[in-house]
């Protein structure tokens, strides 16, 4: 984990995001990853030392996640959650954009217009609930149950949002434009050099804001998820 110096903090959010600790190998061998990794997390990209770093997604309590950014970290995230021995279930309302992921996920994936009143997962498996652009001043119910994740996919930030941004227990937060730079820099207090990265990530490039976190890392594709997904981008 890295916390911030004292010109500044990061997000007063309620819970550790618990970070798990680092794979002892290269990033490239990312797309060999699946079930037996689950106990240390979902890989999210390699850190500036080229070192995988991976975020424990679905945890024993209920969590909410807040994604800031484009549809394609969104579908990379939660095809290594399912790699990694989750569940999901993405409420959207361009079920196009998901085909994709529906097709490489198997049955491990439901692509839904609204969310189901019975999210019962077999056998127990850990469950992410991803609601595809949910920008809106309420935002979906946090998950409720342990093993259960809800992750909200907002292309912006805005004060609309703003709070429920600020609820998450992790933000993952892709390159903003100046204006939403600034809001983030205000609502979590945020030195001028983190504000300022937050408009200059490159198209790869993802910060972890969390309770005493801020971790800069590249996103890491490997030749399968490229085939999935296509190039690195930070729109949709």
């Amino acid at each position: 984990m890295t916390t911030p110096g004292a010109a500044g903090r990061t997000a007063p959010t309620r819970a550790d995001p618990e970070l798990a600790p680092t794979f002892s190998v290269p990033p490239a061998l990312v797309d060999a990853l699946g079930p037996p990794v689950r106990p240390a997390g979902v890989v999210l990209g390699a850190d500036p030392d080229g070192e995988p770093v991976t975020v424990a997604l679905v945890r024993p309590a209920p969590t909410r996640v807040v994604l800031l950014g484009g549809l394609y970290l969104a579908r990379q995230v939660t095809l290594r959650a399912v790699g990694a021995g989750s569940r999901a279930v993405v409420v959207t309302g361009r079920p196009p954009a998901w085909d994709a992921v529906l097709d490489a996920a198997d049955d491990r994936v439901r692509v839904v217009g609204e969310l189901p009143p019975d999210l019962a997962v077999a056998d127990g498996d850990p469950l992410l609930v991803v609601h595809d652009r949910g920008a809106t001043a309420r935002g979906p119910a946090p998950a409720r149950r342990p093993r259960q994740t809800t992750l909200v996919v907002l292309p912006s930030l805005v004060p609309a949002v703003s709070d429920l941004a600020d609820d998450a227990d992790l933000v993952l937060i892709q390159r903003l434009p100046p204006h939403e730079a600034e809001l983030a820099g205000r609502l979590w207090r945020l030195n001028p050099a983190m504000t300022e990265a937050l408009r200059t990530l490159p198209d790869r490039g993802v910060v972890l804001l969390g309770r005493n976190l801020w971790r800069r890392v590249d996103l890491v594709t490997g030749p399968r998820e490229s085939a999935i997904l296509g190039p690195v981008r930070r729109g949709d």
